[in-house]
């Protein structure tokens, strides 16, 4: 990776020659929808991008060029080495300003956190594993070449820019190793302003509500996202049965999907409040369920972010974000929302969700959650980006000519 050929390091219009590097290329998912988005923004924007990964979604762009990094499946232990070899094999190969790698590799000038360290991780997702299974966790061969990968990628000198998505995600890593404070920066991620909109909500909204078998006065709740045990789903539902309104008692969204969703169907069912969820599933326009919604109630256990939460102020949806969703950092004592210091607590569910969705209040805080979602679009988070690319590209040149 030469970094020889796109104009002055002063040329703050020059085209960039970028590689971007993950396991997958798609328009899917957490990380991988936001890593599409700025390789999108990126090309239009006259940028040379490389794309390295094991598998791809079709797009074709003339300033695109795709490499594959094949990625061994089984077992387990060699998914994580086998890819940051063949990442490294193609980098090597490259001729570009600079590498921006977001999984877990070791050969990158920048690096997106969007998955926090590891430890950090086990001690959110896993609260009630006991000493001994959390140790053997940890010491299972894949999780100790995950671990040995961070070390590697946070030491002095080995990433001249790491972006945490979170500034409690950049605390854990100057926590847990020596990598320079200043070479961490937290930005916080974009939102599309005009895909999630309140204007949305009397056609997209009401299409959505009729489809669910809503009426146009019952409060709806939402929740969206995979992994339902990680975001909150199971304490959410067993707060439902407590949570009324004026206007009525809530129906409950949920969209997204799990691998064992009857868990939570039948949790549903136990609890007698089955009439008043409805399991969506995956959403592809989830613009639909946000414009539909009242309240977003997002008890996740551990997202580095989750732009749910940002999609869902966008939308003008006040929003109750877990403290250990990044996202809820954005609120900053806005009304737009309420940060819930503990996700697993049903009375802390129930009692934030009533002050919410207090009918008084509500308008003013639609209108603070759009308010505060404009300062975060996809704009201003992608001229942070390519600030932060240039400034790199000065630095490695820098050294260079040393």
């Amino acid at each position: 990776m030469s970094g020889s050929g796109s104009g002055t390091p002063g040329n703050q219009t020059a085209p960039l020659r970028i590689a971007l590097t993950h396991t997958r290329l798609s328009y899917t998912g957490g990380i991988e929808k936001y890593i599409w988005s700025l390789l999108n923004r990126l090309l239009e924007a006259g940028h040379e991008v490389h794309y390295v990964a094991d598998r791809f979604e079709p797009l074709d762009h003339p300033n695109l060029t795709i490499h594959r990094a094949p990625m061994l499946r089984f077992p387990k232990l060699a998914r994580v080495r086998s890819f940051n070899r063949a990442v490294n094999r193609v980098v090597a190969g490259l001729d570009v300003d600079l590498v921006h790698g977001f999984t877990k590799t070791d050969r990158q000038d920048v690096y997106t956190d969007g998955s926090g360290t590891l430890i950090e991780y086990l001690d959110a997702t896993e609260p009630e594993l006991s000493p001994w299974r959390r140790k053997a966790m940890v010491q299972s061969p894949h999780r100790r070449a995950i671990l040995a990968m961070e070390r590697r990628r946070f030491q002095k000198g080995a990433c001249l820019k790491v972006i945490p998505m979170a500034e409690f995600v950049r605390q854990q890593i100057l926590r847990r190793y020596p990598i320079e404070p200043e070479r961490v920066e937290t930005v916080y991620n974009g939102v599309e302003i005009e895909t999630f909109h309140p204007r949305h909500r009397e056609t997209l909204g009401a299409e959505m509500r009729e489809r669910a078998k809503v009426d146009a006065t019952t409060p709806i709740l939402l929740n969206v996202g995979n992994d339902w045990r990680r975001k909150g789903v199971g304490p959410l539902l067993e707060a439902l049965p407590r949570i009324e309104s004026p206007a009525g008692p809530p129906v409950l969204l949920i969209a997204g999907h799990d691998n064992h969703p009857e868990r939570f169907t039948q949790l549903a069912e136990r609890l007698g409040v089955a009439d008043r969820v409805r399991f969506l599933g995956p959403v592809r326009e989830i613009r639909e369920a946000f414009a539909a919604a009242d309240l977003f109630v997002f008890p996740s256990r551990y997202d580095v972010f989750g732009n749910v939460g940002l999609e869902a102020l966008a939308s003008g949806v006040p929003s109750l974000l877990s403290s250990l969703a990044g996202v809820s950092e954005v609120l900053d004592g806005s009304p737009a929302g309420e940060m819930l210091d503990d996700p697993l607590s049903v009375d802390e569910i129930v009692t934030r969700t009533h002050r919410l969705l207090d009918p008084e209040k509500l308008p003013e805080r639609r209108l603070a959650a759009r308010a505060l979602a404009e300062r975060y679009s996809w704009d201003h988070h992608f001229d942070r980006i390519v600030e932060i690319y240039r400034e790199v590209i000065a630095e490695k040149r820098a050294k260079e000519a040393r």
